[in-house]
């Protein structure tokens, strides 16, 4: 007698040398075309050995429990699963994501199959694990997280989900050509696409972009290119504050507070506060008043609050699994005459989304998770809403 009559649904994929051997159809030609590419093949073999001696043990451990039913990743789409149906996922982390994709609340147990190669940040088990843990999962003993995830809808009723991110742009990406709208503020753009990235995801691909956004801002000496097109918009703005005070209009209380904050002594108008544009570093500006600087300080403090994002802010979605909030980013944005460098980064919520209208003629796409093969087209007259999903995933832990 069986303790559950639950289907358990294992999820497998195919290893990198079973992938070879279809397109090879011999162990020989495989191995010879492997190693032409300078590959190793017997790291191919040792992996596609290890995997499936995991994938024996793991069913093994799984036996008595369940009605057990093996799934191979690429039928994922079009299995349909039952409500109680208890997931078992033989990693890596992709597949893991993949998987939540197509399920309804079902939980998710990852299992890494080769901890000496895979972290597994979503593979917290390994296969001689499962007798207990599937067990004590079908008694409703083991602890589960729930995961976010990420919607892009467009228009004409298409949507798609991503556990991780979503990439937005050529699907050569080469540049990208849209209008980014977003806070109540929209800006076009030309860019190697445009990266969104759910808590969970915050840890991937999102990280290696704020990484090496972080390391160029750190290295960089002087102002990045195209920097004097923000300060004459900065110039532009601070003379209306300017002319609104002269006509003797009130400034708003928060205003206040910053220009109180922002001006100095009278004995040091001429030393600058710190990490600001100096006014010197301001093309044709012209010679400013006390009254004048002080203003143009305490606007570019107010600038400063509303478009940082510092650790505190972001703290709320890096690593967190069931973030209620998204992050974007924009790759290598380009400035010219016609496209613009300022809605560059920042948070998506239920709120506040974030809109991308599609100026690409053709290969314009939207994939999640890293599989180009599942993607929405996204060419010219498209305009994407990318949101979070009502829909979240459940890992046991």
């Amino acid at each position: 007698m069986k303790p559950s009559d639950r289907r358990i649904v294992v999820i497998i994929r195919e290893t990198r040398l079973k992938a070879v051997l279809e397109s090879q159809n011999t162990l020989s030609q495989a191995k010879f075309y492997i190693n032409s590419l300078g590959g190793d093949f017997g790291e191919y073999e040792e992996e596609h050995q290890q995997y499936n001696e995991s994938v024996r043990i793991a069913r093994k451990n799984m036996e008595g429990l369940g009605n057990l039913q093996l799934l191979e990743r690429k039928y994922l789409p079009n299995f349909i699963f039952a409500p109680d149906d208890l997931v078992v996922v033989i990693g890596q982390d992709g597949l893991v994501a993949n998987t939540l994709k197509y399920l309804d609340n079902q939980p998710v147990i990852g299992v890494n199959p080769d901890p000496g190669r895979w972290d597994g940040v979503l593979l917290p088990f390994v296969p001689r694990d499962m007798a207990k843990i599937v067990g004590e999962t079908l008694r409703g003993w083991r602890k589960m997280e729930e995961v976010s995830m990420a919607k892009a809808r467009i228009q004409n009723g298409q949507e798609l989900l991503a556990v991780n991110d979503f990439f937005i742009g050529q699907r050569t990406h080469v540049s990208a050509r849209y209008v980014i709208k977003h806070g109540g503020l929209k800006e076009p753009q030309s860019s190697s696409g445009v990266i969104v990235s759910t808590g969970l995801g915050s840890t991937g691909w999102m990280k290696s972009v704020l990484a090496g956004a972080s390391r160029i801002s750190s290295s960089v000496i002087g102002h990045p290119y195209g920097g004097g097109q923000e300060n004459d918009r900065l110039l532009a703005e601070v003379e209306d504050d300017i002319a609104h005070a002269a006509a003797g209009a009130a400034v708003p209380e928060e205003d206040e507070l910053l220009y109180a904050a922002a001006a100095p002594p009278p004995d040091e108008v001429s030393q600058e506060p710190p990490d600001l544009i100096g006014l010197s570093d301001i093309p044709d500006a012209a010679p400013m008043t006390r009254e004048k600087e002080s203003l143009f300080k305490g606007f570019l403090r107010r600038t400063r609050k509303k478009q940082s994002y510092g650790f505190s802010e972001l703290s709320s979605v890096i690593g967190k699994w069931k973030s209620e909030e998204l992050l974007f980013a924009v790759r290598e944005p380009f400035p010219s005459k016609t496209t613009g460098t300022s809605l560059v980064f920042g948070k998506i919520s239920r709120d506040e989304p974030l809109k991308i209208e599609s100026l690409m003629g053709e290969n314009g796409v939207i994939f999640s998770d890293g599989m180009e093969s599942d993607f929405l087209a996204f060419n010219s007259g498209a305009e994407a809403v990318i949101t979070l999903a009502e829909k979240r995933g459940r890992i046991v832990v």
